[in-house]
């Protein structure tokens, strides 16, 4: 780490009011393109990003690779896209709670909007990857949290990441592959 940015960590961590001053203006920066989504949340997610900084920043987990304005822009996208993922899980309701006929119409067709060329794809595609990438896919719809998930495999949360994008790089790629076999 540079020695301007470990004193300005310092003085963070102390109190400093320039340095808080600092971090609030690249807090408002990496998080312009959140705020509208995260409406009346916005509160709460900015609390949150701050408490993440000050641990992040208390743990030395900044280790000087990029600015320090950059790691902490990281954090905030972080945050607040975790948040974003959170907010859209889905409502489970009990079937018993509905009428009884549009219980009969989810329990007759789960997935409407799918025909069913869709949803032998979507199934071809889901049997050919791995099983790493089904276990990760089953654990987003379980609406767990990068976070979670990385607890649950035991690897980090950037590592978690890069696994769930090369996942549905490759379930993309096979779809591609499965549609020009025809």
């Amino acid at each position: 780490m540079r020695p301007e940015d470990a004193q300005f960590v310092a003085r963070y961590l102390q109190g400093d009011a320039d340095a808080h001053a600092t971090v609030e203006q690249w807090l408002a920066g990496a998080s312009r393109p959140f705020r509208r989504r995260l409406g009346p949340r916005w509160e709460d997610v900015a609390q949150d990003i701050r408490l993440e900084i000050t641990r992040l920043l208390g743990q030395g987990t900044f280790r000087g690779e990029s600015s320090l304005k950059t790691y902490l822009w990281r954090v905030v996208c972080h945050t607040c896209l975790d948040r974003l993922r959170a907010q859209s899980r889905w409502q489970w309701t009990e079937l018993d709670s509905l009428p009884e006929w549009e219980a009969d119409a989810i329990l007759s067709d789960p997935a409407p909007a799918l025909d069913q060329e869709a949803k032998d794809l979507l199934l071809r595609v889901v049997e050919q990857v791995s099983e790493e990438c089904r276990r990760l896919w089953a654990m987003i719809l379980e609406g767990l949290s990068y976070r979670e998930m990385s607890d649950r495999v035991q690897v980090s949360e950037g590592a978690l990441r890069v696994r769930v994008l090369r996942c549905r790089k490759r379930a993309m790629e096979l779809r591609g592959e499965l549609l020009a076999a025809g």
